[in-house]
């Protein structure tokens, strides 16, 4: 296969079985991996999408700047994609993201803004969101995806990992009993579990969020380094009728296992991925042998050495 731009080989992660971390009265965990994802995370399907239809609406110019508030992996996916089709990109992020993600997003052309985040993740978004709107508001050449609002992320994740997903298990001959994901737009929650739920109707959803931003919890929202996740603020595009059980994940609990899926899995993988293979742990202990437990390693972890996943 030739592809014309990096942008046509988006997509076809594999679903990987856990063999060392699940013991013998567990559900089976399949993992879709998608750090090996062009741009090495989920986010560049959301962002490839996005821009996509963008360009079909007829929204998009030559000389259209991409503007993005974001924690992290969109404003890479953006930039990413920015740079093969030609558009400026400048992606507005909390300075407490880590310094790989903003170093990956410049390397690929972007301007990086920074805010500072105060201790408060969701008080910090929001003024990355606000900035973001004051720039489209002053320069028509301004286009803002706003990856919480765009149902288009919600198209991304149905055409691409739910697809993905359901043809891999069919073809296995598997139902899926299980499915967990924490959020930072809802759409992989939303876009993901909906197609679950539609193919398999008794399928069980829970939502991962970090114990220092537990929003569906109730909880307060303070600093947490679960990043892309938990950012404080209740995505539009998130439909919260899906879900069946909310588990909250500590810190330490998502570095661990983290790190766990490195050393005893071989899958290299961000902070949230650990968060949301927590979670899926828990469930296939719940539903024991004989069924099947679905999640997502949304990213590398060759974006956090500067963070506390190396520290242990």
């Amino acid at each position: 296969m030739i592809c014309e731009n990096v942008l046509e080989a988006v997509g076809g992660m594999p679903l990987v079985r856990l063999q060392r971390m699940t013991g013998p009265e567990d559900a089976q965990v399949l993992v879709k991996f998608e750090g090996v994802n062009v741009g090495g995370s989920v986010k560049t399907r959301t962002a490839l999408k996005m821009i996509e239809r963008a360009e079909e609406r007829g929204e998009l110019a030559p000389d259209s700047i991409i503007v993005e508030p974001t924690s992290g992996n969109q404003g890479v996916g953006l930039a990413l994609v920015a740079a093969v089709k030609g558009y400026a990109a400048r992606i507005i992020m909390p300075d407490s993201c880590s310094e790989e993600r903003r170093r990956i997003m410049e390397h690929y052309g972007a301007e990086v803004v920074l805010v500072h985040d105060a201790g408060g993740i969701g008080a910090c978004i929001q003024e990355c969101i606000a900035l973001a709107a004051s720039m489209a508001a002053d320069d028509p050449r301004v286009f803002v995806p706003q990856q919480i609002e765009n149902r288009d992320n919600l198209v991304a994740h149905v055409q691409g990992a739910a697809a993905e997903i359901l043809a891999d298990v069919q073809a296995a001959g598997i139902a899926v009993d299980g499915f967990c994901s924490g959020f930072g737009t809802g759409g992989t929650i939303t876009g993901v579990g909906g197609e679950l739920r539609r193919a398999f109707p008794e399928v069980q959803i829970w939502a991962a969020e970090p114990e220092h931003a537990a929003l569906l919890s109730g909880g307060a929202i303070g600093i947490h380094v679960q990043m892309g996740i938990g950012d404080g603020i209740m995505p539009a595009i998130m439909d919260t009728s899906l879900i069946d059980e909310i588990v909250v994940v500590t810190d330490d609990e998502a570095l661990e296992c983290a790190r766990r899926l490195a050393r005893e899995e071989g899958l290299f993988c961000g902070i949230s991925s650990g968060t949301n293979v927590a979670a899926a742990l828990r469930l296939a202990a719940q539903l024991g042998p004989d069924k099947t437990v679905v999640t997502l390693a949304p990213d590398t972890g060759e974006r956090y050495f500067c963070t506390p996943l190396f520290a242990g």
